[in-house]
């Protein structure tokens, strides 16, 4: 994963080319940091049996609970597409560096390779058993390991060919998915489930079908990699690119192209889209909404020489730790809350929040000794995680 800066940055000690240079870096580590606490509020709340749901799969109809319920779906809905994007972003940053210092091409494809192998492994092992523990659950990593095992060859495509190749393979899903018999059916074969749809009658079940999220993979490695960074430090480009992105997600929503395979939702319909399979309009949304959230990051740089962002580019330097002790931390914190959940006063989702913020203050901590523990054995193991 591609570190930011080593220090936090001092405003009075830094130059201006300086301060441009880690803020543009801190804030790709903050708006990881906050998919990935916006992830761990619907996880806790899983956990502790609510459901923040705000968007279909497979065409189900979705009933809508109370506004904090669908509006905190709504939220934690920006999760996932940012941290498909990102995580290609973080690989190409730091091939990036390593090149500077030498590294051969060779050597850091093996690094991808490691590193995907060793995700895997996290998610077939602790993250299946504290997920599900009878129900065998194939959750995000699965999916983002073999998506970085076919970016190890990808990345030596030009980038204009990279980019080709991402978007075409984008639009051309998308194009499939709406030529299928709505709604969608779920398949019962597992290399379907895996490659194609995602699917909760295989055995795994399957919740990030790999043509659906790859191609965001690959398009923030060649954002990363390729894309001129030097328009990317202005928060009038992230402010177009967002409002373009939300443009087209209201013009494609309104006409019902690339649908969101599903029909009958209540009043709320115009913010359901389709996660299982990934809509169009459901990653153009939330990629939207992400834009303008690091638009913010950038027109307020100041905020990165003071401590209250601190959490979340902490968070989001060490994600995959992150993601790995969050599944743990709610899992255990839920089972220590079962015999007093039904007992507890008020609506339940006051308890997954309160779950969340329990969870978050020990996830913090340890995420700070987890980032200085690997960089005291930085050419450890740990490196990979």
């Amino acid at each position: 994963m591609a570190r930011s800066a080593t220090t936090w940055p001092n405003s009075r000690a830094t130059t201006q080319e300086q301060e441009r240079i880690s803020s543009r870096i801190l804030a790709i580590d903050a708006l990881r940091g906050l998919a990935l606490v916006l992830m761990a509020l619907d996880h806790a709340n899983f956990f502790v049996g609510v459901g923040l749901q705000a968007e279909s799969y497979f065409g189900n109809a979705v009933t809508l609970q109370g506004p904090a319920y669908w509006v905190s779906g709504l939220l934690t809905n920006l999760a996932s597409p940012i941290f498909w994007l990102l995580s290609g972003t973080s690989l190409a940053l730091y091939s990036q560096a390593h090149m500077r210092r030498g590294t051969t091409e060779g050597a850091i494809g093996r690094f991808f390779l490691v590193r995907a192998v060793i995700i895997l492994i996290l998610d077939l092992t602790i993250c299946a058993f504290f997920w599900m523990e009878s129900a065998p659950y194939v959750h995000v990593l699965t999916t983002i390991a073999l998506a970085m095992m076919l970016l190890s060859g990808l990345r030596m495509l030009p980038g204009s060919l990279l980019l080709t190749f991402s978007l075409a393979l984008l639009l051309g899903y998308q194009g499939w998915l709406a030529l299928l018999p709505q709604p969608v059916q779920e398949p019962t074969d597992l290399l379907s489930s895996i490659l194609l749809l995602g699917s909760y009658q295989t055995n795994p079940a399957i919740g990030f079908p790999l043509l659906g999220w790859a191609p965001l993979m690959w398009l923030g490695y060649w954002l990363g990699r390729y894309g001129d960074m030097a328009t990317w430090q202005h928060p009038r480009h992230w402010l177009l690119s967002g409002g373009g992105l939300l443009g087209t997600w209201a013009l494609l929503h309104g006409t019902g192209v690339f649908g969101d395979f599903g029909a009958g939702f209540d009043s709320a319909s115009l913010v359901i889209m389709s996660k299982t399979p990934p809509a169009l309009t459901y990653l153009l949304f939330n990629l939207g909404l992400a834009a303008l959230v690091m638009a913010g990051f950038y027109y307020a740089r100041t905020w990165f020489a003071g401590r209250w962002m601190e959490p979340l580019v902490v968070i989001g330097q060490v994600s995959l730790f992150f993601y790995v002790a969050h599944i743990v931390c709610y899992h255990l914190i839920a089972s220590g809350m079962h015999m007093l959940l039904p007992s507890l006063p008020g609506p339940r989702i006051i308890w997954g929040y309160a779950t969340w913020a329990v969870g978050m203050i020990i996830l913090l901590g340890l995420s700070v000794a987890y980032r200085r523990l690997r960089k005291r054995y930085s050419r450890s193991v740990l490196r990979y995680l």
